[in-house]
């Protein structure tokens, strides 16, 4: 006997009733908005009662020897098996961040109340963080390099946001030693721009803010992913050079990193796209002059705040030809008195902002009434 017309759309309906209690029941578990859309380096598995498995992949691991967080409500029991798994209960009420880049979505969500230290004062611009900072509420631990563990340890801290890159000054492997609650946060090794701020969702796991973080990221990303749009056609993408030298060498950021990705999106021809590397490497500095000597534009010139300052550190980049009109640009614009500067802060959670100032910088035609914010161009700067 063969199904009727009626019979299909009636079963046809009742899937699709299914479907949507389904979806219903996902999002007020907390499951739906868990979903990861750019990041690569987190993956967020729900669980039973509210629980969720949090791996972290480091450089070099895979899925199945990355860090393994296991987050467990207050009320909830621990979840059977994941011996490897670090407990941590939520939402986390006592919080130490190692990282600036950690500090901006604590803030927007509200909730610096739960932040007790972090690893030094001078290079924190968030004003709600500063006010705590007067008060003396917060208390400085000290730098990966140069970490306290008296003070750490005093604080009884219920999470501890690190950061590390498998380099032999990542701390968290001392930490976990110890037993301290340290969590591993690699948002600069995600090679997308939007990747890199949606790291605030895993954040937000531990703060209880899931709903917050998934409708900030949703707004951020529909801006960002518009402001690429209107580059897209762009006639005309002048050339890119980026950073300085240090120390007898130039550090240039392969094509396939966040900062290739973000030049790209504003409209940019950078000039080793090519570079098909995820990191940074170190080039010699004839080689870079050499490529970068007809760049129509200069981004991120160190420390440098006029064109003077260029001339000084090496008179062959005055025959630059980005210095000879003026087109060099940094990103201090927001660096406070101490060195502290905000676009490695709340520059980090607004990937969007950043792009702005960048189509301002090298399509200024799409963006006229833009006043850069964490970018300035050398020699209108204000003297400091």
């Amino acid at each position: 006997m063969h199904p009727t017309r009626s019979s299909l759309l009636a079963l046809l309906h009742r899937c699709c009733l299914l479907v949507l209690a389904a979806l219903v029941v996902l999002a007020d578990s907390g499951a739906w908005a868990s979903a990861i859309r750019y990041a690569r380096t987190f993956h967020i598995e729900p669980l039973a009662d509210g629980c969720r498995l949090v791996t972290v992949t480091p450089p070099g691991a895979t899925g199945a020897t990355g860090l393994q967080y296991l987050l467990v409500p207050r009320d909830a029991q621990r979840p059977a098996g994941y011996p490897t798994a670090l407990t941590i209960r939520v939402p986390v009420q006592r919080i130490v961040a190692l990282s600036t880049t950690h500090l901006a979505y604590i803030a927007a969500a509200g909730q610096v109340d739960r932040l007790v230290g972090v690893s030094d004062f001078r290079y924190i611009s968030t004003p709600e963080i500063r006010r705590r900072i007067d008060d003396h509420s917060l208390v400085q631990v000290g730098d990966v390099t140069r970490l306290r563990m008296e003070p750490l340890l005093e604080l009884a801290p219920d999470l501890i946001l690190t950061s590390g890159g498998g380099s032999s000054f990542d701390v968290h492997p001392k930490l976990r030693e110890t037993g301290l609650p340290a969590v591993m946060i690699l948002e600069h090794l995600e090679t997308d721009p939007l990747g890199r701020c949606e790291w605030m969702k895993f954040l937000a796991l531990f703060l209880g803010t899931e709903r917050h973080a998934e409708q900030l990221f949703d707004q951020i990303a529909q801006r960002y992913t518009e402001l690429a749009t209107r580059t897209a056609q762009a006639r005309h993408r002048p050339t890119v050079l980026v950073n300085t030298p240090f120390q007898g060498q130039w550090w240039i950021p392969g094509g396939r990193t966040y900062l290739a990705r973000m030049i790209e999106d504003a409209g940019g021809a950078y000039l080793w796209a090519g570079l098909q590397r995820a990191d940074t490497v170190p080039l010699d500095i004839e080689s870079v002059y050499d490529k970068g000597l007809d760049a129509e534009v200069w981004l991120h010139a160190g420390q440098w705040n006029h064109l003077g300052d260029i001339r000084a550190a090496d008179p062959r980049f005055a025959a630059f030809r980005s210095v000879r009109t003026g087109k060099v640009f940094n990103n201090n614009k927001r660096q406070n008195q101490w060195g502290g500067n905000d676009y490695w802060e709340s520059g980090m959670l607004r990937p969007d902002v950043v792009l702005a100032d960048m189509i301002a910088i090298l399509q200024p035609q799409l963006l006229p009434d833009h006043r850069l914010v964490y970018h300035q161009q050398l020699d209108k700067a204000q003297a400091r």
